[in-house]
């Protein structure tokens, strides 16, 4: 079995040497191409990868590295111009990085290629897998991530072999070098003029991303750009998968998707929820039965597998499935036959079998209700999907994707979010995960008035979860009634001087009370704004940073990998941290 997880990180604390292909001391630097047309971006990552012992070539366009590319396809220059490695950026001008590594992919297979975008959704992760490329980084990524990618990629395919022959008319490239020689009139010229589908995919301007994926799946957190990179890598394959996860996590979206992007992409996907039907039924369901089988059997008809001849059948709930029924299902896994119930003829079909379950199939074969052998059947690949509660950052999009449909679906105008209504849906537990915040967001849009959904307007049992959001305001309310009526009573009359004395006070006392540190943050950006001030993100955030990273380096005992691991962070990121802010060395001890 194994479990997809492309978790890479570099854990040596001590200088990189030399990279080569194969690590042979007595070969020259291992060459990366670095392709972006963002120059801040690009001069961070070649010295990255400089410091990691790679000899790096910058380009700002894919069409210049094509051109170099080209000149050795047609041997105006040596073979062993070519890099061993080519890291480039999906949307630039002239020609993008996809159409760049489609080509290149047909001409020098052999030579990998690491694509990065900002763009990282589901669309992007699949486009760069069928481009052939060897592995895809979203932006933004951890410099050693990145560093240990192109390790892999440039010991993947040592032996570069290159495919000297005429690129064909309509290649997916563009140029603007000169016309060749008259003896090759065609190939240059037929190179010239790039495809009008690479144009328009360069001149694209970036889709929101609730709305760039057509299959639902949205994320922007690092687990469900595993699961992009996993369906990017099982679509073009037949091998069964074992999608594992909680209920409401999506499991039939990502099996759809491995579908949809399949070879088999044309032929039917059919989904049966084993839980779904009666066990008398199951096996009648998905294989069908003869004329006069069974009470009830009046014509011949045609089960799941049947209909799914050629394409993909989901089995949802793989795990409450019948012991009985197990054992004919595992023959079809091996040699795709099967009969149906009344049968005496074998029925043969090709079907990709994609299962899912919430529970544990491991416990479920110790208390012998499932069998052992379809376990290992089904348990190639295995692709657990995260709760929705361990990726907080992908709820906004999530819920605006939501509140989106929701507002079609009832034909009404579309509401926004308040900002502190996300905090809070933010930092609830979704035990039902997406599946429950799609139906909190129908509920708001039917139930929520006004434009803006504000925290009041959010369900009862987001609420009752959140009594520290509440008490606060009702403590604030209530200490500005006493300090009015203290001015009331002590003074008679209304003092604009002492009001703005007692609410300064009463933001002190507030702050010294409350223990939460976003609500601290927040009267300081009020205060800092009231006096005047502007670009306080600015300000704010290397602070932010600076106290974080002073406390993990305390509590590391000043041990950067140990501080860095700490924070969520690579190695060269921390280190350049230190520098912008400026930490000296006995603040780091310290």
């Amino acid at each position: 079995m194994t479990q997809y997880n492309d978790t890479q990180h570099l854990t040596s604390n001590e200088q990189v040497p030399m990279v080569t292909v194969n690590n042979n001391p007595d070969t020259t630097p291992a060459t990366l191409w670095l392709i972006d047309d963002d120059a801040a971006l690009r001069l961070v990552l070649a010295d990255t990868f400089e410091d990691a012992g790679l000899n790096v070539i910058s380009f700002t366009q894919a069409q210049a590295a094509w051109t170099r590319l080209n000149d050795v396809l047609q041997q105006h220059e040596a073979a062993d111009q070519l890099p061993d490695v080519i890291l480039t950026d999906i949307r630039m001008p002239m020609m993008d990085g996809l159409s760049f590594s489609d080509w290149v992919h047909q001409h020098f297979p052999k030579l990998p290629i690491v694509i990065m975008t900002a763009h990282s959704d589901l669309t992007s992760a699949i486009s760069s897998y069928q481009t052939g490329a060897f592995e895809y980084l979203p932006k933004p990524f951890d410099l050693d991530d990145a560093v240990a990618t192109i390790y892999k990629a440039i010991n993947y395919q040592p032996n570069l072999v290159v495919l000297n022959h005429s690129i064909k008319p309509n290649t997916n490239v563009s140029t603007d070098t000169k016309e060749q020689p008259a003896s090759k009139p065609n190939v240059a010229k037929s190179a010239r003029k790039p495809p009008k589908a690479a144009e328009n995919k360069a001149q694209e301007k970036p889709k929101p991303q609730t709305n760039n994926n057509p299959s639902g799946l949205i994320g922007q957190s690092q687990a469900m750009q595993t699961v992009f990179r996993a369906i990017g890598r099982l679509a073009h394959s037949p091998i069964t998968v074992l999608i594992t996860g909680e209920s409401g996590t999506g499991k039939e979206l990502v099996a759809s998707a491995l579908h949809e992007h399949s070879p088999r992409a044309q032929q039917p996907f059919i989904a049966l929820n084993m839980a779904a039907i009666p066990h008398d039924l199951i096996e009648s369901e998905l294989f069908g039965h003869e004329k006069g089988a069974f009470t009830g059997a009046t014509t011949t008809r045609q089960g799941r597998f049947e209909q799914a001849d050629g394409g993909t059948l989901f089995l949802d709930e793989i795990g409450d499935m019948p012991y009985s029924t197990q054992t004919r299902l595992l023959r079809v896994l091996a040699n795709g036959e099967f009969f149906r119930v009344g049968g005496q003829q074998p029925v043969k079909v090709d079907v990709r079998i994609i299962a899912a379950t919430h529970q544990n199939l491991e416990t479920l074969v110790k208390q012998g209700k499932f069998r052992e052998d379809l376990f290992y059947r089904l348990n190639v690949i295995r692709l657990p999907l995260p709760p929705l509660r361990t990726r907080p950052e992908d709820i906004p999009a999530l819920a605006t994707y939501f509140m989106q449909r929701a507002s079609k679906q009832m034909n009404s105008a579309e509401k926004q979010l308040h900002p502190t209504a996300l905090q809070v849906m933010q930092s609830f537990e979704w035990r039902g995960n997406v599946r429950q915040l799609e139906n909190v967001c129908l509920w708001l849009t039917v139930m929520a008035t006004g434009d803006t959904v504000m925290v009041e307007d959010l369900p009862p049992e987001l609420l009752e979860t959140i009594p520290s959001l509440q008490k606060p305001r009702s403590q604030q309310n209530l200490s500005v009634i006493a300090t009015t009526q203290n001015q009331q009573h002590s003074d008679g009359a209304y003092s604009p001087h002492q009001d703005k004395q007692n609410h300064q006070d009463n933001q002190v006392s507030q702050t010294n009370e409350n223990q939460s540190w976003q609500q601290a943050l927040a009267i300081w950006a009020e205060q800092s704004l009231q006096t005047g001030e502007t670009d306080i993100l600015q300000t704010a955030t290397p602070e932010f940073e600076r106290v974080l990273l002073k406390a993990a380096l305390n509590h590391s005992g000043g041990k950067k990998i140990a501080a860095a691991n700490l924070l969520g962070w690579g190695r060269n990121t921390l280190t350049r941290k230190l520098q912008q802010l400026e930490i000296t060395a006995s603040e780091q001890n310290n």
